[in-house]
């Protein structure tokens, strides 16, 4: 009991002195005297009785550091990879031994990015409080060497061209010429898959000659090629094969899983090169990996996103959302949080029928620099009717060092001077497998289709639209609010803008048709 009074009494003490600095600074700014001029400090001496260790008993090179070395930094850190420097020897270290100490206190190292109190993922590439004492203790202690063989330097570091092994097919992405300067539209070319028959995917990476020069690419199997000449829109996807980012070239498929992919047909691309100074030919490849026997499972995939957003100007913290509803039981494996300059943070909720929220991803300080997939230790059950809602919150104010615009309204936009909101997420649905799949293409259509529209223009988060939330990426339906308010209610749920879609969306195509063919030739009339 004393302990807890004796918190009380100096949380009690910390309000005092807050308000009575908020009130010497109202008495300063209106020039009037300071009623409280000065204050006894609260709290308790912070001491750190390591510091007054013997070097003795320092940290050891050899049977601490070097290991964690290995195990967290290496394989980026290494001759040809993502990393600036080796760190493959203590001679190596040892002069970026500062810099190490520098980029673990501020969170820059490693690029990791997830809170570590939300959620538990597999490859967890952060450092724990012990393993950071370890070496920033070492480090403020010289770095030394110590005694015993240099693990690190008894190891041959070798980057793979494959890190996944031997490959079953490679695909030759189409090459492109990167100029020195400007900005590159997303290029979206086409590949025709080669298969005759039907395989399973267990993994793919994507191997990038420049990685300067690609931001991301992102694929999907079309079931029709593209026209000559024309682009491998992302609308005409069906599964995806593989994706690329910084810090994420492959991607491997949970035990027993598998993503189908069927013979013939094209692969598409979506590639957002960017300029850094010097042309280069980029050519880049893709490796696939299939199952030697049909798996079990089937993995399934969408995304989160939200082209209405608009960032404000000049303001610090500006939140936005969207949510997806699934429509029937399923396993969440996997997110991948996507924003560009301006995203300051990400989350991933998820929101039960019975009421219950809970939080399953959580990025405090989202670095537009570092992509990844987190991969959740176990999967997540996502109950029928359950909704993923995704917030990201941005920051376009000057206190953003890496902001290219503060005084500019932000939209959505492929180019990193605008914005995104997406949150990739991998999921199969219960009781669906290889064997059955057919049974499921109706939740596949729907979790992709009208409920990620209803999702974004759900602006009050009610699950019900008004006819004012019709706007942006959904203006062009709000002539048909009426016709979508089957119950004439006043509002439009999801299983009516379900219902109705399709039969618009076939109009609003066909009215656009007929009015390009009604349109005069422009040429003929020159």
């Amino acid at each position: 009991m004393q302990e807890i009074s004796v918190k009380t009494d100096r949380r009690t003490q910390l309000i005092d002195i807050t308000q009575q600095v908020k009130d010497a600074l109202d008495a300063m700014l209106a020039d009037r005297p300071v009623a409280v001029s000065q204050h006894p400090a609260v709290g308790c001496l912070i001491s750190f009785p390591e510091r007054a260790m013997p070097r003795s008993t320092v940290v050891s090179y050899v049977k601490t550091i070097a290991p964690l070395i290995k195990n967290k930094c290496a394989s980026c850190h290494q001759s040809g990879g993502i990393g600036p420097m080796p760190l493959t020897s203590y001679e190596a270290i040892k002069p970026w031994a500062a810099m190490i100490r520098e980029v673990i206190r501020t969170q820059r190292m490693p690029p990791w990015r997830a809170d570590p109190t939300v959620g538990h993922f597999e490859d967890d590439k952060s450092l724990s409080p012990q393993q950071i004492k370890a070496l920033v203790h070492w480090v403020e202690a010289g770095a030394p060497r110590g005694h015993g063989a240099d693990p690190l330097a008894a190891q041959t570091f070798k980057l793979e061209e494959w890190p996944l092994g031997k490959p079953d097919l490679v695909l030759d992405i189409p090459s492109y010429d990167v100029p020195a300067t400007g900005l590159i539209d997303y290029q979206r070319p086409a590949v025709l898959n080669p298969l005759t028959e039907g395989k399973w995917l267990r993994a793919s990476t994507i191997k990038i000659e420049n990685r300067q020069a690609v931001h991301h690419m992102l694929t999907g199997y079309m079931k029709v090629p593209p026209a000559p000449g024309q682009p491998a829109n992302e609308m005409l996807w069906g599964a995806s094969v593989g994706d690329y980012a910084v810090g994420a070239e492959s991607r491997v498929e949970p035990p027993d899983t598998g993503v189908y992919l069927p013979p013939g047909g094209a692969i598409g691309f979506q590639i957002h090169y960017t300029t850094f100074g010097k042309a280069v030919t980029e050519h880049s490849r893709i490796a696939l990996y299939f199952h030697k026997e049909t798996p079990k499972l089937v993995m399934r995939g969408t995304a989160l996103v939200n082209p209405n957003i608009s960032i404000p100007a000049n303001v610090e913290s500006s939140e936005q959302h969207t949510y997806v509803t699934f429509p029937k039981d399923a396993l969440l494996y996997s997110a991948f949080p996507h924003a560009h300059f301006r995203g300051s943070s990400a989350q991933l909720i998820l929101a039960t029928p019975d009421g219950h929220s809970s939080l399953l991803l959580a990025l405090p300080h989202y670095d537009f620099n570092w992509q990844r997939h987190y991969y959740f230790a176990e999967p997540i059950s996502v109950p029928a009717g359950s909704k993923l809602i995704t917030v990201f919150t941005y920051d376009n104010s000057v206190r953003n060092p890496a902001n290219p615009d503060h005084n500019r309204v932000v939209p959505w936009g492929d180019q990193t001077f605008d914005e995104m909101l997406f949150m990739g997420v991998g999921f199969r649905w219960v009781g669906e497998t290889s064997a059955n799949m057919r049974d499921y293409a109706p939740y596949n259509k729907t979790v992709n289709e009208p409920n990620r529209l209803f999702g974004i223009l759900d602006t009050r988060m009610n699950g019900k639209l008004e006819q004012s939330e019709f706007i942006g990426f959904g203006g062009a339906f709000q002539p048909f609010f009426a016709e979508m308010d089957t119950d004439h209610d006043g509002f439009v749920e999801l299983p009516e803008l379900t219902a109705t879609l399709p039969g618009i969306e076939q109009r609003l195509i066909q009215q656009a048709q007929a009015a390009a063919a009604a349109k005069p030739d422009k040429a003929a009339n020159n």
